[in-house]
């Protein structure tokens, strides 16, 4: 199967969990090498209750501009993928800045509004070299 887009070598997946899109959980990943956040997302081990949840995520205190996106409340289930990609059109946002990491840089997925959650939530970020 062909990919709908080309994935260099240079890009690496890094992960954590969160335990809920409950406000004030966070999820944080420490960056590996300095590079540019790619992608970021999360995808569901459980579903949203109650309402909306909106992530946002920074790197080392300052906010990724565009790498903020909803996780929706209704017809939320296990595995839902919500992101945000310098890339792809299809993600719930766009990157557009703020995205350079340098080793050891600390990548935080920080959950707010009224969604409650009663499972983990898988986050992600995809670093690429350089």
């Amino acid at each position: 199967m062909a990919l709908p887009f080309a994935h260099p070598l240079t890009d690496e997946a890094v992960t954590s969990t969160a335990a809920s899109v409950a406000t004030g959980v966070a999820g944080v990943i420490r960056a590996p090498f300095k590079g540019k956040v790619v992608a970021v997302g999360t995808m569901l081990g459980s579903t949203v209750a109650t309402a909306d949840a909106t992530c946002t995520v920074s790197i080392a205190g300052t906010a990724v501009t565009g790498g903020s996106f909803v996780i929706t409340q209704s017809g939320s289930a296990i595995g839902d993928h919500d992101y945000a990609s310098v890339y792809d059109p299809n993600a719930n946002a766009t990157i557009t800045g703020a995205n350079t990491v340098n080793e050891n840089d600390v990548i935080k997925f920080a959950f707010t509004g009224s969604g409650t959650g009663g499972g983990n939530v898988h986050c992600y970020a995809v670093i690429r070299l350089g």
